[in-house]
């Protein structure tokens, strides 16, 4: 698709891969699952030259039946620290390509933080894994703790970037990102979701060099605009009936900190009672940019490869 019209050096910031979300699974939600394999079927179709992945949110370090009938996050048994699985499985299966990906691994500030990173050092150190991936929600604490549990200073150190989940909940929302990127200066960090389109953040972001945002996955933050959904803030700059232009909005509010992902397979979500956050396909996605080179080809440079490498490397 994009090699057909020209368009090369595409990078995607922002997938799930290498295993099975098994909160999702027994919830009922779909996606719950994605192998790096299939995750490449994808980019190659489309014409995606590289992809940022890491595994998904929910890790079987804790018992998933507790974690969805109580909301209680206790040891399962089946894992010795949290993502210690989902971790190298992935840099197993990444290792097959590594031309093409770039993976990442998840992190869980708030328990058994030392054995996470003793791994990740051990990953890091073989040129298996070059950033972290923190969800506020699946690890149940805000960005703070990447400062408290000592992995901010970790990731200083290795020169790992770091991708945060945010929305407009309390315990995700962007201000504490932008606590953690204040506090580590030469620490990069990329606040997922378009920051919950939250303005005063996005301004502040724009401002900073070492704090980046994703816009992922943006026909679905499209949509929630389109349906008044809670889970996003307004005013914005989306007009859901312009998908490409609302991304050149943004674009020209964040010039140099502003990155383009999937969040594949979040393209597609629909929840256990039917609710469809999304339905669209990784292909459509990648469609906005076809769209995006006939306005702005230097815009398309920009947040699918010229950020994306500065975020990535510096």
């Amino acid at each position: 698709m994009l090699k057909e019209v020209g368009i090369s050096g595409v990078i995607d910031c922002h997938t799930h891969s290498g295993g099975t979300d098994a909160y999702n699974y027994f919830a009922g939600n779909i996606p719950h699952s994605q192998s790096v394999a299939d995750l490449l079927l994808k980019t190659r179709m489309s014409g995606v030259d590289r992809v940022i992945t890491f595994p998904f949110p929910g890790s079987t370090y804790y018992n998933t039946q507790k974690l969805i009938e109580e909301g209680k996050r206790e040891p399962s048994g089946l894992q010795r620290f949290p993502y210690e699985v989902e971790n190298i499985v992935l840099a197993r299966e990444c290792g097959s390509y590594q031309e093409e990906v770039i993976p990442f691994a998840c992190v869980d500030p708030t328990t058994e933080v030392q054995k996470q990173l003793d791994l990740i050092s051990d990953l890091h150190s073989q040129g298996k894994i070059f950033g972290l991936k923190l969800h506020t929600l699946a690890a149940g604490c805000d960005a703070t703790m990447l400062i408290t549990s000592g992995i901010a200073e970790f990731a200083e150190g290795r020169n790992l970037p770091i991708i945060v989940h945010s929305g407009v909940d309390l315990v995700s929302h962007p201000s504490h990102v932008l606590e953690v990127g204040k506090k580590f200066p030469r620490l990069r960090l990329c606040i997922a979701h378009l920051a919950g389109l939250d303005s005063d953040c996005l301004t502040e972001i724009s401002k900073m060099d070492n704090v980046y945002v994703d816009c992922v996955p943006f026909l679905q933050i499209c949509k929630a605009v389109e349906d008044k959904g809670t889970n996003v803030s307004y005013p914005n700059l989306i007009d859901p009936a312009n998908p490409v232009q609302s991304l050149l909005n943004y674009l020209n509010v964040l010039q140099d900190n502003l990155i383009w992902g999937t969040d594949e397979p979040w393209t597609t979500s629909i929840e256990a009672d039917g609710t469809v956050r999304s339905n669209h396909t990784y292909f459509d996605e990648v469609k906005v940019l076809v769209d995006l080179a006939r306005l702005s080809e230097k815009g398309l440079a920009k947040i699918t490869n010229e950020n994306t490498i500065n975020f990535l490397f510096g």
